[in-house]
């Protein structure tokens, strides 16, 4: 009787689970998927989306029985999520609603898988009860990090840099598999070969071309280039000099920068030799097959090729006061002409740590909220009028102080007055300020403008004011993004004095 009553409870038990959650076995998981509605593909993918929200959330033990169950979620979205990106990119030049809701979609999409196989990682390390999930380490990290990387390139067609945990979650992912030995150890996903080591990568590559501004089609045919170039340079740990070209430092929450200088070997430090891939794409701008690509490859390669924030100039130290004019408002307002302003720019006093030919390095007595790329303005004597513009590229507490570094965007910034002509209208906007970074000759780099997201459209048609100068200028890709300023190219049309233009 006892046994009858332990089979009775089992069978219980099994029907609960079966009816509390549609994921509780791989049959159940089949099932839902059958059931899935069918009406259109956005209706199925939205449903599946659904499913992946309420796998997550019922926090469930890491099992080989539940990660079957995900592989199922998985195959059966992947070929859906496909269909919904080629709708996406479709729908850029109209149906601008329909095209947002498609992009939340497939960023939904690939943030659920990237949490649900990291959560399964981390289980499968430190459950004792998920232990079974060991020998599928390299499959479950695969997927962790090629999900954690799709997610990154989504934010990219938002205008948006990755957050920098997301730069710290692929880190300690790769940092994981290449301690344990399985970075190379090949899986399948979607019927294709790849491993961890070849996804880290891709995220690092994508980091360097940092499409900011690139359309979506730009942004997936990159991601298209970039996972089709074999062989892929994978990162290493000893440093080769005259080969290696390309350096991450594990230990910071942002991506690979170029080598510039001496290669030092480091714990943490990885190398790329990226000298042959960057060749191969400048060849393949000049080939007949690249006539689609409108320069596309040739960009990459310069992207590249200079890509990253440079951190191993030789530093100057230089201690003392510098002052400070943090946001655009301030900024503004300090570049305005002293003589003619009547408002002062609110301005504070910074201590000077170190410099170099691309930016500035400060101590602060006290944390303050400063996010990564806001802009200020920096001067040694604000009575002479003369600043640096400055992003700042990363923040940290060392000994009780707040360390704060910047790079230089330009050291002649300069006030202008903007007009963005409607095409063919020929009429204008009300007069709006911008500001004009011109680059010195030995600088590397080119000359960018700052102006308010609300103003700028690519190939856009404006007009800049300088003093008694006009010029007629073309607006182009998007550099960065600045709380709601962009930092965008220019071409120059024409130029010619106020008196003649009027």
């Amino acid at each position: 009787m006892t046994d009858l009553f332990e089979m009775l409870n089992t069978i219980t038990r099994r029907r609960k689970a079966v009816a509390g959650s549609p994921f509780a076995s791989v049959k159940s998981t089949e099932k839902w998927l059958k059931n899935l509605p069918s009406d259109s593909d956005y209706d199925t993918h939205h449903a599946l989306i659904e499913g992946l929200e309420r796998f997550n959330a019922e926090n469930e033990s890491a099992s080989s029985s539940r990660m079957k169950s995900l592989m199922k979620l998985e195959a059966a979205g992947l070929p859906l999520q496909l269909r919904i990106v080629e709708q996406y990119v479709r729908n850029q030049a109209s149906f601008r609603l329909a095209r947002q809701a498609l992009w939340r979609e497939s960023w939904m999409f690939w943030s659920l898988l990237a949490e649900a196989w990291l959560r399964m990682l981390k289980q499968a390390y430190r459950n004792p009860e998920s232990a079974e999930l060991k020998p599928s380490a390299a499959e479950i990290a695969t997927r962790a990090l090629r999900y954690a990387g799709l997610v990154m390139r989504w934010d990219y067609h938002q205008a948006r840099n990755p957050a920098e945990s997301a730069w710290r979650r692929v880190h300690k992912i790769y940092r994981l598999v290449e301690r344990d030995g399985f970075a190379t150890q090949e899986v399948t996903i979607n019927a294709r070969s790849t491993h961890c080591a070849r996804e880290y990568t891709l995220v690092m590559l994508m980091g360097l071309v940092h499409p900011l501004g690139y359309r979506a089609q730009e942004v997936e045919a990159i991601a298209q280039i970039l996972d089709g170039y074999e062989p892929l340079p994978l990162p290493t740990q000893m440093p080769r000099p005259g080969e290696h070209t390309h350096v991450v430092d594990l230990s910071l929450s942002e991506g690979a920068s170029m080598l510039d200088g001496a290669c030092v070997q480091g714990r943490r430090l990885r190398y790329f030799a990226l000298r042959p891939m960057i060749e191969y794409l400048k060849s393949r701008d000049q080939t007949a097959a690249a006539e689609g690509d409108d320069g596309l490859t040739r960009q990459m390669a310069s992207l590249i090729e200079r890509g990253g924030i440079r951190r191993n100039r030789q530093r100057t130290n230089r201690f003392g006061r510098v002052w400070v004019a943090g946001g655009m408002d301030n900024i503004l307002t300090a570049l305005a002409n002293p003589d003619t302003s009547k408002v002062q720019a609110a301005l504070e006093p910074w201590v000077l740590r170190d410099e170099s030919m691309d930016g500035m390095g400060f101590a602060l007595s006290a944390a303050q909220v400063l996010p990564h790329g806001r802009l200020m303005a920096v001067s040694c004597d604000p009575s002479e009028n003369v600043w640096h513009l400055q992003a700042i590229r990363w923040t940290r507490e060392e000994d009780g102080k707040y360390l704060v570094g910047t790079q230089c965007l330009s050291r002649h910034p300069k006030r202008v007055e903007i007009h963005v002509e409607e095409e063919g209208s020929g009429a204008k906007q009300d007069k709006t300020w911008a500001v004009f970074l011109p680059m010195n000759h030995s600088e590397q780099g080119v000359s960018n403008l700052l102006i308010p997201r609300t103003h700028y459209q690519l190939g856009a048609p404006l007009t800049l004011l300088d003093g008694d100068v006009v010029y007629r200028l073309r607006l182009g890709e998007v550099q960065e993004s600045h709380e709601g300023w962009l930092r965008v190219g220019m071409d120059v049309v024409g130029r010619e004095q106020f008196a003649v233009a009027a």
